[in-house]
């Protein structure tokens, strides 16, 4: 599980975006024009649709979406123009087609990925017709450029302004040619025979040429399977010291290593801090990333990290288990002790700073609430299954759940046997940090009863029905909701939904600094 918060760098060009999308938008359509190259899929035609066609784009969208609309002439004029070029442009429906928007995790609109086949990729390019034509043309392409002289190789290396991963031979070549699909945005990959390479570097090796090391990293690992290689790229490419910003978040968040945040206030002092930086990120390399960050364009990030808006700061965050280690910000920071607390959170003696809100002293709703403090006590209870709503206060579709999700706490709070089998339970997810895998609000994940281990994320209806239809087939006590009403105590005989004193107690007495 990773867990990199959102940055926000995105948010800040979105909410801008915003003032002017309507107007973009116009009396434009969302489906696009029935005589254009783009065809709608459906649930039915779908898969048989992706093995007929080995390159498609596919637009998840809903009508009604502002950014869908603005989307939809240059996605139908783009169609048009690589129709020749045997790549399919298609659209899918979320608002008719729920469960295969579903599938694909899609929660908002427009979403755009790419289908190789059955493999899928997010789409990175632009929304503009022309930008998408560049962007497809590109994904159709060889991925790896195959260059056998010593000297062009050298030059060709040169000339490259991003990482260029090289196989001297043909060992790894599937799993080669893999790599290089999935990364063809990020680096430049070349296949080459020169002797004079692999004498110096060996045979059948994979190395990484950057303008940010003196000699090419090599990869030395017997695991030469393409998820281990695929980490191994991606970490490894990284510079030292590097720069984090919208156009590079992405590729730390990927990199499930835990990110040190150097927040700078001016140019200058970025470049006071860079040798320091630099040593502590070769010492520790494939275990921990560095970058700087610009407090006076992202300094409220911080935030997000668990530190107050004073610079210049050091942090910790491990994007794994979510947890932020930051250096006191009541100390002078001075390179010398973040030398050292660097080296003391690498053998595990700095404590993370959790965030949280203070443990309820009454439950008011028949939804329990949980706090970073209670969260992995709550969800750990072996007597019973807890479901869980991960959510934000600002989230549309949260809201549009809240009452059906009150109505079946209530639905279980009200019956002898419900109550003492089923937590239902929710945790705003911006105030509290929880060790789980949030791709997205609302997250609902029910922890099954002497099965804590294997947590079950909901991915059907969120209507009461289908909420009840996925604890009874999910849970361990596969219990019926509807059956219930057989069971239901009098509304006088329904106790109030109160946190039970000895819990919080012992809750209280038991809060430390992890999670």
């Amino acid at each position: 599980m990773k867990f990199f918060s959102a940055l926000n760098f995105k948010t800040i060009s979105t909410l801008l975006a915003c003032v002017s999308i309507a107007q973009a938008a116009g009396d434009k359509e969302a489906i696009a024009d029935p005589n254009s190259a783009v065809v709608k899929l459906t649930s039915s035609t779908f898969s048989k649709f992706l093995d007929e066609n080995p390159l498609v784009l596919a637009e998840f969208f809903a009508p009604w979406c502002g950014h869908c609309k603005a989307l939809g002439p240059e996605f139908a004029q783009a169609a048009d123009e690589l129709e020749s070029k045997d790549i399919k442009l298609a659209q899918i429906d979320c608002t008719e087609e729920e469960e295969l928007c579903q599938e694909y995790g899609i929660r908002g609109y427009p979403t755009l990925k790419v289908f190789k086949g059955r493999d899928v990729l997010d789409y990175e390019g632009t929304r503009k017709s022309d930008g998408i034509v560049s962007y497809m043309i590109k994904q159709s392409l060889p991925p790896v450029s195959l260059i056998d002289d010593f000297e062009e190789l050298l030059t060709y290396i040169e000339d490259q302004p991003v990482p260029v991963i090289v196989e001297t031979g043909v060992k790894l070549n599937e799993t080669f040619y893999q790599l290089s699909d999935a990364n063809r945005d990020d680096f430049v990959f070349v296949q080459t025979k020169s002797a004079e390479l692999k004498k110096k570097y060996g045979e059948d090796k994979i190395l990484i040429f950057s303008k940010e090391f003196e000699e090419p990293l090599i990869y030395s690992d017997e695991d030469e399977s393409y998820e281990t290689l695929q980490q191994w790229v991606k970490a490894e490419s990284l510079p030292y010291f590097g720069e984090l910003d919208g156009s590079t978040y992405q590729k730390y968040s990927t990199a499930n290593i835990p990110l040190a945040y150097l927040f700078y206030t001016s140019e200058e002092e970025r470049e006071a801090w860079k040798d320091t930086v630099v040593e502590l990120a070769k010492e520790s390399r494939g275990k921990i990333n560095f970058v700087g960050i610009d407090s006076t364009k992202f300094g409220r990030h911080a935030e997000n990290l668990n530190m107050q808006q004073e610079f210049p700061l050091f942090v910790i965050h491990d994007v794994v288990t979510n947890k932020k280690y930051g250096f006191p910000q009541k100390e002078v920071l001075n390179q010398k002790e973040v030398a050292a607390f660097v080296k003391r959170y690498s053998v595990g003696e700095i404590d993370p700073i959790v965030k949280t809100e203070e443990i309820p002293e009454i439950q008011e709703n028949f939804v329990y609430k949980i706090v970073g403090k209670t969260h992995n006590d709550i969800i750990n209870d072996e007597e019973k299954d807890v479901l869980v709503k991960y959510y934000a206060p600002w989230c549309g579709h949260c809201k549009r759940l809240a009452p059906v999700y009150e109505e079946l706490a209530e639905l279980y709070a009200s019956s002898k046997e419900g109550k003492s089998k089923i937590r239902i339970a929710n945790v705003d997810a911006t105030l509290n940090d929880v060790e789980v895998d949030i791709a997205g609000y609302p997250t609902l994940i029910l922890y099954p009863a002497g099965d804590k281990s294997n947590p079950i994320v909901h991915k059907g209806g969120r209507d009461l029905q289908s909420l009840v239809n996925f604890i009874k087939e999910s849970g361990s006590f596969e219990l019926d909701g509807n059956a219930l009403e057989d069971d239901v105590e009098s509304i006088d005989e329904v106790e109030e939904p109160v946190t039970d004193d000895d819990s919080i107690k012992e809750s209280k007495e038991n809060t430390h600094d992890e999670l």
